[in-house]
């Protein structure tokens, strides 16, 4: 009867333990990052009595995280790409919308440009056609000029997103270093607390949001993230140490990102993905050969111009 009750006391208490768990994913179904958790359970040792061994029970061997490592590494490399498109339909799509405004764009300055000189031409003494075609060579200038604002602005606001992806970055290491820092406690995996595990993984999810990253983990859960092309460049996080990433201020018209601007600088010329990834491409794409296509275009009309008022 002694070893009937304690068979039954120890199951209750084991299946009590599961039902708290069960409880638990069912608070928690809401809670970003959580990850699931099952409960493993394990028939108890058995007790040999005289020639035979009988069956004593079941017991918690342990609550378990449902993770995937190889889903988890799928999502991030996914998030990273689809991030990284974001500011680069944004922001080509404005540039394109500025170009062909009507009352910023070239196309309609240039249309009554091309038939106020026309005109002038079927009748180069008249003074009104004259003012007509100094007018709309005026217009055509202002537009240039209004255009290369545009430009401009959008330049300092994708410089200052920039700026605010990388602080967001910082932050996202440093809470990673930390988390490392916590997880020293432990020297393997099996004894840290699903939380802790939890709030990595999530905090690894939201850094892949803003840029690719390579990632490696210890024998304990500790991570290592490198925003390089291989896992000795670019670290920003090893073991309990996190690395600022800056933007290169001292290279004039270029936008240079560097790791430990304030220290031993090491470039990230390599980094891609992500929103970092997203307006880096944008710029170098899209932003700055439109300027540079903008300013020749109005060089060259200006040139051309000249040219032909000078032969008549």
């Amino acid at each position: 009867m002694s070893d009937m009750l304690g068979i039954s006391s120890g199951a209750i208490g084991a299946y009590q333990r599961a039902l708290t768990t069960v409880s638990n994913n069912i608070a928690n179904v809401n809670t970003e990052g959580y990850s699931r958790q099952d409960v493993v359970l394990q028939d108890s040792a058995p007790k040999q009595m005289a020639s035979m061994y009988v069956g004593t029970g079941v017991m918690l061997q342990t609550i378990k995280r449902q993770f995937d490592a190889f889903a988890e590494s799928n999502l991030r490399n996914s998030t990273s790409d689809l991030s990284s498109q974001e500011p680069m339909v944004n922001y080509t799509k404005r540039v394109m919308d500025i170009m062909g405004d009507k009352s910023i764009g070239l196309s309609s300055a240039l249309d009554t440009f091309f038939a106020a000189a026309s005109s002038l031409s079927a009748d180069p003494a008249s003074s009104v056609l004259r003012t007509s075609f100094m007018t709309s060579a005026d217009g055509v200038a202002s537009r240039f000029g209004e255009l290369a604002t545009q430009m401009d602005l959008i330049s300092t606001e994708t410089r200052q997103g920039l700026d605010g992806v990388a602080n967001q970055i910082n932050t996202l290491t440093d809470q990673l270093a930390l988390i490392n820092q916590s997880m020293t406690k432990s020297p393997n995996l099996e004894g840290q607390p699903a939380e802790l595990l939890d709030r990595r993984d999530l905090t690894l999810r939201k850094l892949s949001d803003l840029v690719r990253t390579k990632v490696t983990f210890s024998t304990n859960g500790s991570v290592t993230v490198s925003l390089g092309n291989t896992m000795t460049q670019g670290l920003v996080v090893n073991g309990i140490k996190a690395r600022p990433v800056g933007i290169n201020n001292a290279v004039k018209d270029k936008v240079e990102l560097v790791l430990d601007p304030y220290g031993n600088t090491e470039s990230l010329a390599s980094v891609s993905g992500g929103q970092l990834g997203g307006y880096l491409n944008f710029i170098g794409q899209v932003l700055e050969p439109g300027q540079k296509n903008l300013s020749a275009l109005a060089h060259t009309f200006a040139t051309e111009t000249n040219a032909i008022q000078k032969n008549g």
